[in-house]
């Protein structure tokens, strides 16, 4: 901690310091000092509570037949919507067991294949189909989860995946 102290003579300088230490000595007199004990105020009678604090819950009316057989078409409507909507969300046809790859004769292949793959990938994905590029992307990229964790042998099944309509 630093004070610093101003004055024209070398007396004001000494009782701005007496100033200083007795508002300390005050100071701690008052830290150490315990604190009063403040008992709570009771009142001496409360008064008892006459009124309900809920309102009673009315209980529900009887439905009309007429609104019984809307009831059961609203939810035959909604069952045959959501499975229309599960019938065209199909998942992804499983690869059949997949026989050992031939390797390409020349680089250029398997370069232009990979790049194609990418590109078809990356407009999937660009066009909403992010769950079935994710789900390939794990199923033949090792668990990858982004085009550069693909190993370059994962290539030629996601291709083949892809023809086969998995992104369709």
């Amino acid at each position: 901690m630093k004070i610093t102290f101003e004055g024209k003579t070398m007396e004001d300088l000494i009782d701005e310091m007496r100033s200083v230490i007795a508002a300390s000595h005050e100071y701690r007199k008052i830290a150490e000092a315990p604190a009063p004990v403040q008992q709570a105020i009771v009142p001496e009678a409360i008064a008892p509570v006459d009124k309900p604090v809920d309102k009673p819950v009315e209980k529900p009316k009887a439905r009309t037949p007429k609104q019984l057989e809307n009831d059961e078409r609203l939810r035959a409507a909604a069952k045959a919507k959501l499975a229309a909507k599960k019938s065209a969300q199909a998942p992804a046809p499983e690869p059949e067991q997949q026989q050992p790859q031939e390797p390409f004769a020349d680089p250029a292949d398997i370069v232009k294949l990979r790049q194609r793959t990418l590109e078809d990938l990356q407009t999937a994905y660009a066009n909403g189909h992010h769950q079935e590029v994710l789900e390939l992307l794990s199923r033949f990229g090792d668990g990858a989860k982004s085009f550069r964790e693909l190993p370059p042998d994962a290539f030629v099944p996601i291709r083949e995946a892809i023809d086969s309509g998995a992104l369709a």
